[in-house]
């Protein structure tokens, strides 16, 4: 897109997270800082573009603010400020590297009764890249403890604190899987609040299951009476 182009000149909604994400590396190359305050990201992005991101937004038929489409991409960590219209941005991958998103979702098995299966369907499982999964040890699940923050101020602490209860509940108690109940339970649990409560103070326009789902690496399966989350194998180990 050109300077001189109108905010519709973007083809997507994707496009302008795309535009945002390479600004926001490119800042990060530039200052070694990952964080940008959204006041500096929309100077970068309207000096590009002449137009605000806001505006192609809107465009892209996008009502909600910039914040709330950073979060429910997934891809971007967000760190607030008193005020809520002033907040910090960075990439997710840059803050938490070692918290990898799955491309796939790939095949998985079990072998439970090794004489029973078929050579030739092992062999097309392999051939299909599917995963044998190992049957968790006892001493494995026994020692995880989950590393939480003292005390939540922002989003990303919220987030890395709901990672680490999950990651404690499906490791410790598989298969692999929570409901939002247990979830909220345990949650109270550690931190002697409600998880609402929380919410409220660090990301008061999402819910819970909103904010679940802005994390990679957790599926969320919507039951009638409660939410469950499945989390992939290789993205809590």
């Amino acid at each position: 897109m050109k300077p001189d182009q109108d905010p519709s000149s973007f083809s997507s909604l994707q496009q302008l997270i795309e535009e945002l994400e390479k600004l926001i590396a490119r800042e990060f190359n530039r200052s070694g800082n990952p964080w940008i305050s959204i006041t500096k990201l929309t100077e970068l992005f309207y000096k590009t573009y002449e137009v605000s991101p806001e505006e192609v937004a809107k465009v892209q038929g996008y009502s909600r603010n910039l914040r709330s489409l950073f979060m429910s991409s997934g891809r971007f960590s967000i760190y607030g400020t008193q005020v809520r219209q002033e907040f910090y941005v960075a990439l997710f991958q840059t803050v938490f590297p070692d918290f990898h998103q799955p491309q796939g979702t790939p095949i998985k098995y079990r072998i439970k009764r090794p004489w029973k299966v078929d050579g030739g369907l092992l062999r097309l499982l392999k051939a299909e890249g599917a995963e044998e999964i190992s049957p968790p040890s006892t001493q494995s699940i026994l020692r995880y403890q989950p590393a939480l923050v003292p005390e939540i101020k922002s989003v990303n602490d919220l987030k890395i604190a709901l990672i680490e209860i999950i990651k404690s509940l499906t490791v410790n108690h598989p298969p692999k899987k929570v409901t939002i109940g247990e979830l909220s339970k345990n949650f109270s649990n550690y931190y002697k609040q409600p998880i609402r409560t929380v919410i409220r103070s660090v990301c008061p326009d999402m819910k819970l299951i909103e904010l679940l789902q802005t994390i990679p690496g957790l599926h969320i399966q919507k039951l009638e009476h409660d939410g469950q989350i499945t989390v992939e194998i290789h993205s809590v180990e």
